[in-house]
């Protein structure tokens, strides 16, 4: 139960954080291409809610998906790749949605293509971004310990 506990949270947290980093990227994007949103408040709160559910689709992924390696035996362009499917989470599944609703698959996929390569693109970037950064800091708290002092007898 307790490790249950410790994916929903970390589920969670990777939900949020990346709520926090789209909103900033959603407002980068507004400023500098003029999206279609009608004010700043808009698009951060737009790019807070993207980002939460990509994060957290993100999270479920790689937990499934690299259940078996620690953290440092995960590979960046694999975890780029799980967060890009993160990422178009969403709207692949507003795509299936309307091309179950008798929509031809060419159009929709066309019309949500923009959305789809952002989406991927941002997904990957964060996805990898997030887990460089907690490798880098995994390896600065095991600096100065002696490793094979802490092994357990019969590893």
């Amino acid at each position: 139960m307790k490790s249950l506990f410790r994916k929903l949270r970390g589920i969670i947290g990777t939900g949020l954080t990346w709520a926090g980093g789209w909103g900033a990227a959603f407002l980068a994007l507004w400023a500098v291409f003029g999206m279609t949103f009608d004010n700043l408040a808009e698009a951060v709160f737009t790019g807070m809610g993207f980002g939460l559910v990509a994060g957290s689709s993100f999270a479920v992924i790689l937990t499934i998906a690299e259940r078996q390696r620690a953290l440092n035996q995960l590979s960046l362009w694999r975890v780029g790749l799980w967060g890009g499917i993160g990422g178009m989470a969403l709207v692949l599944s507003v795509v299936a949605l309307v091309a179950g609703n008798g929509a031809p698959l060419g159009q929709v996929l066309t019309f949500y293509l923009p959305q789809l390569v952002i989406f991927g693109t941002l997904g990957a970037g964060f996805a990898s971004g997030s887990v460089a950064l907690a490798q880098r800091e995994d390896k600065k708290l095991l600096e100065g310990w002696d490793l094979e002092a802490l092994r357990l007898e019969g590893d």
